[in-house]
């Protein structure tokens, strides 16, 4: 960071401030080798002349010739442009030359409060997208609105004048004004003088073309019946004022003739206007790290991440952003909040501890709504991808924080020594139903580690805030392939996919049924789970986010991973045939999309009862491995030893073909045609 960097500024100042919440340019071009910010005129065409404009009279001054053509070029070359707002710079970068937008970077830092204040555009192209990969920095690309407040909003940030009024709607991606029917008709209402500038504006930059190749002024939604050539037939330089308004009220109605009707009135709070404006300013946009996709991650998944500042790797030294060096108390700034964690530092440390020398790494926090039902207060996911110096392709690890650690049972109200004992108690108790899971033949990842980061409290126990403490987290590598309930119904429709998926699909549900995988009880310790307490209400979990498809290099489906096992063995007691209606759903929400309904539906079925009847087999032939898994684990009631002798018993009277029918049964009930 340049901290020391005075910068130039010719125009007036780009950012909002005290008495001035809207910025005096929302273009702006920084000259990198020189630290000169140019804001006037409104275009990045001309602010370059304007900088080559100044540094002549600088030469002159200094009884020095101007700029030759070619140093006037040399000196454009050390451009970047920008866009303002109320948050501050957006950089358009040149995706040949990204050093150079990264030094912008620097400079324009020194101009804002946070390093948060200066984000990227053009993240899809592989050049931008692997520079910011490289610096650790995927948080840094500009988030693309997704609600109708944020979509609003930057529909009203877009409006920007030329010389006269801000009638026009800015598309940063290809630097083209927008003019609606509705602005230019309103330009009836400016004085005589003021309508001749506006028209004189329109008509001269509707034939133009920007260095991007793009129109620097369109005719909104207009065909092309309403063109710049219906502007050009008139003289409005000396036209009377009579001359001006009648040419205009001509041509406001022809360019209100060219549109359609939803066009004709500019009305951001009807939805369809709202998105096909939004659409139209976002044309060719790449500045969403939504759109960004990794190696191996559908964009489905990927568009779930917020990524997080972390740190970089420089000449092989791990470096941290200055993000989490921030001092703010928490609630003051809740953008901050949404992108500072402390659990951040500690990932990077581990992994950089771990795999050594890495060239990159970018951690992110994966959203709750990649499952179909949001857990409740915990599981906290994150995702990390890095690359080793040595290695040929990045590495994509899962991180899920132990729902139930030393902070919460701290701010239960248990004292240090109690809450570290049964947050190591839970990872056994986590790590013992991956093994009755795997020993019931569960399609699990293979491997998964248990790792901490060592934090500081700051919960509600006041005795131990500021203590150190452990946050505990299991990792794992990153399962590729479509999570089950994200399929899109088309490819269900594909020759072969659907039969195949029905049989991988029946084969996972069976180990589900078997071990009770339920929603968790709501309780202060699940811990804690004493014969006869009522029990909150419990729904079964599956297929519903945790199941993955894998899919081979035809595109067909390949094997089934349960990504995750939480919920496992949470109702052991009663009869399977009591969750049918549960399992039956997975194919009669699908029935509509299936060419063959029945037999799709019957291969779920047969492909489970299978599963479930091998298990069975497996059970009473080898009892003896299976009844005594747990004997050396903590025995009573509500303990994993107790719930796997339930789940097995259950498993063992089970009447499987009774139970195949009464399934078909309840997904023909419930079919929709039924």
């Amino acid at each position: 960071m340049r901290d020391t960097m005075t910068v130039t500024i010719i125009g007036g100042n780009p950012l909002p401030g005290a008495g001035n919440p809207r910025p005096a340019s929302r273009i702006a071009t920084l000259f990198v080798d020189t630290a000169t910010l140019v804001t006037s005129p409104p275009f990045h065409i001309l602010q370059r002349a304007a900088y080559t404009d100044e540094l002549d009279r600088q030469r002159q001054s200094q009884g020095q010739p101007p700029l030759t053509p070619a140093e006037k070029s040399h000196a454009c070359e050390q451009a970047v442009d920008l866009f303002t707002g109320e948050h501050g710079f957006l950089i358009r970068p040149d995706p040949e030359n990204m050093p150079l937008a990264f030094a912008a970077d620097e400079i324009l830092q020194t101009l804002v409060p946070s390093k948060r204040r200066v984000r990227f555009m053009y993240v899809r192209h592989a050049k931008v997208q692997q520079a910011l990969r490289e610096r650790g920095e995927y948080w840094r690309i500009a988030p693309h609105p997704q609600t109708p407040a944020d979509m609003l909003r930057a529909i009203a940030d877009a409006r920007i004048a030329i010389g006269g009024r801000p009638i026009y709607y800015y598309s940063p991606t290809r630097g083209t004004r927008h003019l609606t029917a509705q602005a230019f008709a309103e330009l009836a209402g400016l004085p005589a003088e003021g309508l001749r500038q506006h028209l004189i504006e329109i008509r001269d930059y509707s034939v133009r073309h920007n260095r991007l190749g793009a129109r620097e002024l369109s005719f909104y939604g207009a065909t092309d019946r309403f063109t710049p050539q219906a502007l050009a037939r008139h003289p409005y330089e000396n036209a009377s004022e009579a001359e001006l308004r009648q040419w205009h009220a001509q041509l406001a109605e022809q360019f209100r003739q060219a549109v359609a009707p939803t066009l004709r009135q500019d009305r951001p709070e009807n939805t369809d206007w709202r998105n096909l404006m939004f659409a139209t300013l976002a044309e060719g946009a790449e500045d969403t790290v939504a759109d960004v996709n990794l190696p191996g991650i559908p964009p489905e998944f990927f568009r779930q991440i917020r990524w997080l500042p972390g740190g970089c790797i420089e000449h092989g030294e791990l470096k941290f952003d200055p993000i989490l060096e921030e001092q703010r108390p928490p609630g003051t700034d809740p953008e901050l909040d949404s992108l500072r964690d402390d659990l951040i530092r500690g990932f990077i440390c581990n992994h950089v501890r771990e795999f050594g020398s890495l060239e990159y790494i970018n951690v992110g926090r994966l959203s709750p709504s990649l499952r179909r039902r949001t857990p409740r207060g915990g599981h906290r996911a994150y995702i990390a991808e890095f690359k080793h110096r040595a290695g040929t392709a990045p590495v994509v690890r899962i991180m899920r924080v132990q729902k139930w650690g030393i902070c919460e049972h701290l701010d239960a109200g248990r004292n240090l020594l109690e809450a570290i004992m049964r947050a190591e108690d839970y990872i056994e108790y986590t790590l013992d139903r991956r093994l009755a899971c795997w020993q019931l033949g569960m399609p699990m990842p293979t491997t998964i580690e248990t790792r901490r980061v060592m934090g500081t409290y700051r919960g509600s126990n006041d005795q131990f805030v500021d203590s150190r403490i452990w946050t505990n987290y299991f990792e794992r590598e990153f399962i590729p392939g479509i999570a089950t309930d994200k399929i899109p119904p088309d490819r269900l429709r594909e020759p072969g996919f659907a039969g195949i998926f029905a049989d991988l699909l029946g084969e996972a549900a069976a180990p589900n049924l078997v071990v009770g995988r339920v929603t968790e009880e709501q309780r202060k310790d699940p811990a804690d789970a004493p014969p006869g307490e009522p029990r909150a209400t419990r729904e079964v979990v599956f297929d519903e986010g945790d199941e993955i498809l894998v899919l081979d290099a035809d595109g067909q489906p390949e094997r089934l991973v349960v990504a995750d096992h939480a919920g496992t063995f949470g109702d052991c007691e009663r009869p399977l045939d009591a969750f049918v209606e549960a399992y039956a759903r997975p194919v009669t929400r699908r029935l509509p999309h299936i060419p063959d309904p029945q037999t799709f539906a019957d291969k779920y079925v047969q492909a489970l009862g299978r599963r479930l009847g091998r298990m069975q087999a497996e059970y009473r032939r080898e009892r003896r491995a299976f009844d005594t898994l747990f004997q050396h684990g903590k025995q009573g009631e509500g303990t994993l030893p107790w719930r796997w002798a339930k789940a097995l018993a259950r498993l063992d009277r089970t009447d499987v073909p009774a139970l195949m029918q009464r399934l078909r049964e309840a997904i023909w009930a419930a079919a929709p045609s039924a």
